[in-house]
């Protein structure tokens, strides 16, 4: 955790050197000045409520304001970043022949560099943050392909690739309209490899996040396999029962990060976005070895019988508490679980779709948040 912690620094300064670039001023290397703060944080406020509190905002090309652009960097970029380098660490293998759709300065293309992906190729509208993003991924050693693409007027590539990625995008290309983001999304299944992946991010917003759900429940009806997070094949519980699911992870956030969420009176404790993984169309669900896999989609709720936790796996949605005096030695995984994680669990009381711990009771973390699922090949 603490060369994580440097590594963010380090490369938090590096964004602040390249904001400066980009703005052609001088100054600090790691800090802003006190009236270069306050201009950033009137940015932030401006592009947080268009990302997430104002439908009638959707659609809008942002970063053909150059401000924004550049104060992207100093916040939004970072936590992209973060999200995608622990959403893409799920997946089993290392792509090699990555695309990178509406990268804009190319946070998520800079995450499939840092895991080893060798051949990235981002595509957006706008050159000027295609080149911002370049510049970036040069600057710290790695090599990445920019194309300038709109996937309202231009057609996809036509090769295949390993990963296709897509974050933060699909209300910006198809504002409200579920089915040409579905139709979007069955053009670019079939750009992939016969074991290629499809990576969707997108806020945890409680409308954003029910689309991604719906649109999870139609691709999974026309049997499109999902990697991640979902281990439960049928229809999707928390689609019936009109609950929240979403992502939940820790992240490092450097000094400058702290300072602008002081300002603009954010408490983020945690990264939460919505996301999908997807195989190709020809590929098959994974393969989990035999047991019942679960996987935690609330954070514990305290019971006046104890602990309790809301899971989605294998054999459907259940809650797993305990009314033990003491957690047995085999179960006491049970008391640090966090939401994401992907669980084993046996030799549980089971009553009204709810798992009650017994002595005997084991519950093992099979895949910590950003590991991939143990497949059986």
């Amino acid at each position: 955790m603490k060369r994580q912690k440097a590594e963010m620094e380090e490369l938090m300064q590096g964004l602040i050197q390249e904001w400066r670039r980009f703005n052609k001023i001088g100054g600090p290397k790691d800090v802003l000045q006190t009236r270069e703060f306050r201009g950033v944080v009137e940015s932030l406020k401006k592009m947080r409520q268009a990302f997430d509190r104002s439908p009638e905002l959707l659609g809008r090309n942002y970063f053909s304001d150059r401000k924004l652009l550049a104060d992207y960097l100093l916040y939004f970029w970072p936590l992209h970043y973060q999200e995608a380098l622990s959403i893409l660490s799920e997946i089993p293998t290392t792509p090699k022949k990555v695309l990178d759709l509406c990268s804009g300065p190319c946070p998520i293309a800079f995450a499939a560099l840092k895991l080893g992906c060798t051949n990235v190729t981002a595509m957006d509208q706008n050159l000027e943050a295609l080149q911002l993003g370049a510049n970036i991924c040069g600057r710290q050693g790695y090599p990445i392909t920019i194309r300038k693409a709109n996937f309202l007027t231009h057609k996809l590539p036509t090769e295949k690739f390993d990963l296709i990625t897509l974050g933060h995008a699909l209300d910006e290309l198809f504002p409200n309209n579920l089915e040409k983001q579905e139709a979007f999304i069955q053009k670019l299944l079939n750009c992939l490899t016969p074991d290629g992946y499809l990576v969707l991010i997108e806020s945890s917003h409680r409308e954003k996040n029910r689309k991604v759900l719906q649109l999870r429940e139609s691709l999974v009806e026309q049997g499109i396999p999902v990697q991640a997070p979902c281990v439960w094949q049928g229809k999707c519980p928390a689609l019936e029962s009109n609950f929240p699911c979403f992502a939940q992870r820790e992240y490092e956030k450097p000094y400058v990060i702290k300072e602008l969420q002081r300002a603009m009176q954010i408490n983020l404790g945690s990264l939460k976005m919505s996301y999908l993984i997807l195989r190709a169309p020809q590929a098959s669900w994974p393969k989990l070895p035999n047991g019942d896999y679960y996987r935690v989609v609330s954070p514990p709720f305290e019971k006046p019988e104890g602990k309790q936790f809301y899971l989605c796996g294998t054999p459907g949605k259940r809650k797993l508490n305990s009314r033990l005096p003491s957690i047995p030695k085999a179960a006491r995984a049970f008391e640090y679980l966090k939401r994401g994680e992907l669980i084993c669990v046996e030799g549980t009381l089971e009553s009204s779709n709810s798992l009650h711990l017994r002595e005997e009771t084991r519950v093992s973390v099979e895949a910590a948040c950003g590991k991939p699922i143990p497949e059986v090949f």
